[in-house]
């Protein structure tokens, strides 16, 4: 969890997670989902087994959407149908800041991290800035750097808008990272 802004400067080696699993491309959903609960991890990266090169990621949220609310058959579809592709990987020594601007820029809340070309962990959001609804910094501090401008603030996971800074960190703390949508709140918040 982020004490302060020097530790933005952190490279994202410090802070990733070296437990992931990378799976085939022809590996079905229900095994792929199985294989998540086993290893208590909320993605896989997917590998074409036959290259060998990693093309792209499967996240729980990406079974949710795209397999339970789309009625795919979890026994009959490999992750491939479902990953979202390509890849997108940042280098060990990038800063943690760069990756949260990243992931925001994207829309993602995990990001593999590279070493020599090897996949060597995996940075979330999470695991920079925690699950703590009371932290000592501000998420609205690190994701929104047009926070000084007078224009209207958007979440950067829901959209919402928001007049300020301390209402978006608000909202981000409540839904996004306590209860709301990383533990499956799914309703739209425009």
């Amino acid at each position: 969890m982020l004490q302060s802004n020097e530790e933005l400067k952190l490279n994202v080696s410090e802070k990733m997670d070296k437990n992931f699993v990378i799976l085939d491309k022809s590996t079905s959903i229900i095994d792929a989902a199985k294989i998540m609960q086993r290893n208590d991890i909320s993605s896989v990266l997917v590998q074409d087994s036959q290259s060998g090169m990693m093309v792209g990621i499967v996240t729980e949220r990406d079974i949710l959407y795209r397999v339970v609310a789309g009625a795919k058959g979890i026994f009959k579809v490999s992750i491939e149908k479902i990953m979202s592709s390509p890849l997108v990987t940042i280098g060990k020594q990038t800063s943690l800041l760069d990756a949260i601007l990243i992931m925001r820029k994207k829309g993602f809340r995990r990001l593999p991290v590279l070493d020599d070309g090897k996949i060597i962990g995996v940075v979330t959001l999470m695991s920079i800035v925690g699950n703590v609804p009371s932290r000592t910094m501000d998420l609205a501090e690190i994701e929104i750097p047009a926070i000084q401008s007078n224009l209207s603030i958007r979440c950067p996971y829901c959209q919402s808008k928001f007049t300020g800074k301390s209402e978006l960190s608000s909202h981000i703390d409540r839904i996004h990272l306590g209860s709301g949508l990383l533990e499956g709140d799914l309703r739209n918040w425009d």
